[in-house]
């Protein structure tokens, strides 16, 4: 049933601007309105948006605001390939091959490392070049591609840059040289000339129809013309995005809305720039109009969501809201039983565990928190985020202390697990060559089968055969091998082997620590994602879960293994996840979009929230984080003791506690 329009939503439905932002706070309706428009205007409307979900939420909108309305509503990425399938259709271009899975292009990142691998071959680099087996490391690097087309850098890759040129992009990026080196290598062997393309990804479309149209200007002409643009999400969007709008809509109207506060998805490319300076820059004379009401929350939420984005933030009438802040002892007990502690509480005063979200910066903080829930019994579900017991950086260790017990009790019949942690173990351990060891022990297999994928078949029917995976086939030398290569082969060989011995006396966190302390896990790490802030988060994964071992000082190494096992359980297909009330955890970023009525933020201190060196981006990303909460908000920050680890996020909000009135 239509909604009455709010005074705000009045005004922008009253423009007739031919270019109009509309700046909205968290849940000010921001779709909603877009609907209204779709609604009362006349000809051929076009609804953009910039992921699935957002997709299915305007289409929503829709329904609810013009069922009889007929509103073709894409991606960014869909829109980009119906363009192209025009100009194919045209005959300015020859159709590529579209392959809408990474797993179709990983060869061809293969293809490109090794190309590189080849000019520094001869010297001396410390840059891992052995992609050929590691499908998360082949992920991580289309993810820095698409990254690199979304921020229009790729397009230089067509030039002969120059190697200073080449450092300026990594250092942007946070990435190595030699990984720029390989999407320029991966770019030139899919583009052999300007405007014909081999094959082309979804991160592909936007950027060749750009391409295509400036070989082509002409063939703008031929492309339908709508007479209303209305593009949701808009703090979403990235610079290819922003210079196809432009292109494509000529004598179109073009409506676009977002919360420059929520600029946080920077993997796609989005950029603060053009949810503010930069669209004024690019659409000269645009109108900028507000939607400053929440309809989310009440007002101690909105004052310190005003308080965080710097912008006014009305909140919702008649709605009741808290914000409560509460401290723990950041240099004991830490933050987790504090939350766990407040979940509980809610529990036992009749809340909801499924009206509950704890939101995290970052994925490598849950691993205490989840501990936390599961000693306290209180269901949880992981939200886009994997449960930390089952992430590669966690099931390596894991492997390696199954390997170092000769222990597999715990693996026997759950193939899932046993698959995923040779697969880790692979990720984070090898360096190319093993498989040669492999192939010459066990000729049953085809020559076709890489190393990663029949140790993942062999440990899935024997858990034993992790043994001869860590103890035998990745520390395998081969004449192949440089210089650094063979000093990690030995290292790894030297560990196991040690941690083997130790294991009758030691227990299972004095096992852990010696594998993380001996092993190089910043190399292992930057070889598993290529990312350096990726990498990093897995390094304080780690250390987060040789803690945990820690606090169950004590426990063999099967001890312990069983002890994991039984949380796995308990957070899988047998346990909370067959539950219909339980709480959500998740990170930021994958909050998003979304609301709960009650929301905890933990670890608001320094080095955890904020993690990043940006203090603008770290202000966004707190704004979105509280801005979920519709009733109540949590935050957790460490007390008076601890003082100088707080958070300058939290500056200006001590009281003890802040309600509506």
């Amino acid at each position: 049933m239509p909604l009455a329009p709010t005074p705000e939503q009045q005004l922008i439905l009253q423009s007739d601007a031919p270019v109009l932002m509309v700046e909205a706070v968290a849940g000010a309706g921001k779709t909603t309105t877009l609907a209204m428009l779709a609604a009362q205007a006349r000809g051929e409307v076009l609804g953009l948006c910039f992921s699935a979900g957002a997709k299915l939420r305007f289409q929503q909108k829709l329904q609810e605001e013009c069922p009889g309305r007929q509103v073709g509503v894409m991606t960014m990425e869909e829109f980009a390939r119906a363009l192209l399938s025009r100009l194919a259709h045209d005959g300015l271009v020859d159709k590529a091959q579209f392959c809408p899975s990474e797993e179709s292009l990983r060869p061809q990142v293969v293809a490109a490392a090794e190309a590189v691998w080849q000019r520094y071959e001869e010297c001396r680099c410390d840059f891992d070049f052995s992609f050929r087996d590691n499908s998360a490391r082949i992920d991580a690097m289309l993810a820095l591609l698409a990254t690199l087309k979304a921020t229009t850098v790729a397009r230089r890759f067509q030039e002969d840059l120059e190697q200073d040129d080449i450092e300026q992009i990594a250092e942007r990026f946070d990435v190595p040289p030699q990984a720029v080196e390989i999407c320029q290598a991966y770019e030139r062997m899919r583009q052999l000339e300007p405007g014909v393309y081999l094959w082309q990804g979804l991160a592909d479309l936007v950027p060749d129809v750009l391409s295509l149209l400036s070989l082509h200007p002409s063939a703008l002409d031929s492309i339908r013309q709508v007479q209303l643009c209305l593009v949701d999400e808009w703090h979403d969007v990235n610079a290819a995005e922003f210079e196809l709008l432009q292109i494509f809509r000529r004598q179109a109207r073009l409506v676009v809305v977002g919360d420059r506060s929520q600029v946080i998805n920077t993997a796609r490319g989005a950029d603060i720039h053009f949810s503010h300076l930069g669209f004024e820059l690019g659409f000269p004379g645009a109108q900028r109009l507000e939607l400053s009401k929440s309809h989310r929350f009440g007002i101690s939420v909105a004052k310190l969501a005003a308080r965080a984005s710097g912008r006014k933030c009305q909140p919702m009438a008649d709605t009741y809201s808290s914000v409560a802040r509460h401290e723990y002892d950041a240099a004991g007990a830490g933050c987790a039983p504090a939350v766990a502690q407040q979940v509980a509480r809610l529990a036992q005063e009749g809340g909801k565990l499924s009206d509950i979200a704890i939101i995290v910066r970052e994925a490598d903080q849950t691993i205490a928190i989840e501990n936390a829930l599961l000693d306290a019994n209180l269901a949880y579900a992981c939200d886009g985020v994997e449960s930390y017991l089952l992430r590669p950086e966690i099931l390596m260790l894991r492997g390696l202390l199954h390997v170092a017990c000769g222990d597999y009790a715990t693996l026997r019949g759950d193939k899932d697990v046993c698959a995923r942690m040779a697969a880790a173990l692979y990720q984070f351990l090898s360096i190319d060559s093993a498989s040669e060891v492999w192939d010459s022990s066990h000729e049953m297999y085809g020559s076709g089968s890489s190393l990663a994928a029949r140790a993942q078949e062999d440990v899935a029917q024997d858990p034993a055969m992790l043994a001869w995976l860590v103890g035998d086939a990745l520390c395998a030398e081969a004449a192949s091998d440089g210089g650094a290569a063979r000093r990690w082969k030995q290292r790894l060989r030297q560990v196991v082997d040690e941690m083997r011995q130790r294991a009758p006396q030691q227990d299972a966190a004095a096992l852990l620590q010696f594998a993380s302390q001996t092993l190089d896990l910043p190399a292992a790490a930057s070889r598993a994602v290529v990312n350096r802030r990726q990498a990093d988060s897995a390094l304080r994964a780690i250390q987060a879960f040789v803690a945990f071992a820690r606090q169950h000082g004590g426990m063999d190494g099967a001890a312990f293994l069983q002890e994991l096992h039984k949380r796995q359980k308990r957070v899988g297909s047998q346990g909370f996840s067959g539950k219909r009330k339980q709480l959500t955890l998740t990170t930021v970023a994958a909050a998003k979009g979304r609301e709960w009525p009650c929301v905890m933020v933990p670890l608001i201190e320094q080095g955890q929230f904020p993690r990043g060196r940006d203090t603008e981006e770290e202000k966004r990303y707190f704004y979105v984080a509280i801005t979920r909460a519709m009733q109540a908000l949590l935050l957790f920050e460490p007390d008076e003791g601890n003082a100088a680890a707080r958070s300058y996020l939290m500056a200006g909000f001590r009281k003890p506690e802040d309600k509506d009135a």
